[in-house]
């Protein structure tokens, strides 16, 4: 019998479950149903006057493992290889990472060296952060928000700062809302 599909969700999930589904011989149509003016979710691109693009989501692909293969399998099949711009770890925009706090782009430490310097946004070095995570007790509560866990380890500075900046792209949500037992850790 031939379906008709719902994806709820046009992000980068929902449009690679709706690219899957429609090359299924059981579907006949896949319809993706988004609530926001655009597709890509999280990913999305910002190109200013002056021509610089930021990046406001994931930047990039890791073509490791069996995810990582299905990913670039699924590049070659939509015709975008073309569109992929190979990084190697010793290029400068692999050493150069920056994190968008309150208004400012703040480039982050990179290197052992950056560890021990204060560096915007944060207000002391990250490896008094470190330091302290070696010396903190399991928690006890078995679902522990992943904000929870990190403020626990690395200090209240640390997930306000990086964790959320982060999260939210990766997993759609902030880690006041995520688990490791939700995110299937």
């Amino acid at each position: 019998p031939m379906k008709t599909v719902a994806v709820l969700g046009g992000g980068i999930g929902g449009l690679a479950a709706s690219f899957y589904l429609s090359k299924s011989p059981q579907v006949t149509k896949v319809i993706v149903l988004e609530s926001s003016s655009r597709f890509g979710g999280w990913l999305w691109s910002l190109r200013r006057s002056d021509g610089a693009i930021f990046e406001l989501g994931p930047r990039g692909i890791r073509p490791v493992g069996a995810v990582g293969f299905n990913t670039l399998n699924m590049v070659e099949e939509l015709g975008l290889e073309e569109d992929i711009l190979p990084v190697s770890y010793s290029h400068v925009a692999s050493k150069n990472r920056y994190l968008y706090v309150g208004g400012q782009l703040h480039k982050l430490p990179s290197g052992l060296r950056g560890l021990f310097q204060t560096v915007p946004p944060f207000s002391r070095p990250l490896v008094f952060s470190l330091i302290t995570e070696i010396l903190v007790k399991k928690g006890n509560d078995p679902d522990e928000s992943i904000h929870s866990f990190v403020s626990r380890r690395l200090g209240k500075e640390i997930p306000v700062q990086t964790n959320d900046n982060c999260h939210k792209f990766v997993n759609s949500s902030t880690s006041a809302c995520s688990s490791p037992q939700f995110l299937h850790v």
